[in-house]
């Protein structure tokens, strides 16, 4: 059944990532879902500690930032 859930991998928490709509509209689900898979990928071995605490520093960097930049479009494009 090719409907099947499928353990997440890197190119999904990346694909995630870039997600630049869902991360806007809803920075703290996206962070927790980064996190999320994260756990999940260093959990079935398919990264290391080391890419697992990569993958969670990309996750704080990006939410950190979010607030700044959503207050900033905003005010650029108040219709938007």
């Amino acid at each position: 059944m090719s409907d099947d859930l499928q353990p997440p991998d890197l190119t999904t928490w990346q694909r995630l990532f870039d997600d630049q709509t869902y991360w806007q509209q809803s920075p703290d689900a996206h962070y927790f879902d980064l996190q999320r898979i994260a756990d999940d990928l260093l959990g079935q071995g398919a990264i290391d500690l080391e890419q697992w605490q990569i993958l969670r520093a990309k996750a704080d960097d990006l939410h950190k930032n979010s607030p700044a930049v959503n207050v900033t479009n905003e005010l650029d494009d108040p219709d938007a």
